[in-house]
């Protein structure tokens, strides 16, 4: 699983870039689009750590899509 883990890290700062910036957008425009999108980005987080084992990480990306 080690050589995935630059991989991992690099998806999932994009993820929560992204995410990062939604919440700003969220602030002038509370869109159902736009809390998808961000629920999108938490479930992607969420898999991806579930996926390398990095459970810590996986439960707090669920927390944040709850």
């Amino acid at each position: 699983m080690s050589k995935y883990r630059a991989l991992f890290i690099e998806e999932s700062r994009e993820h929560l870039q992204a995410a990062s910036q939604i919440v700003v957008k969220l602030e002038h425009d509370q869109s159902a689009a736009l809390i998808d999108e961000l629920f999108r980005h938490a479930h992607s987080v969420k898999g991806m750590s579930a996926s390398m084992g990095y459970e810590p990480i996986a439960q707090l990306a669920h927390r944040m899509e709850d």
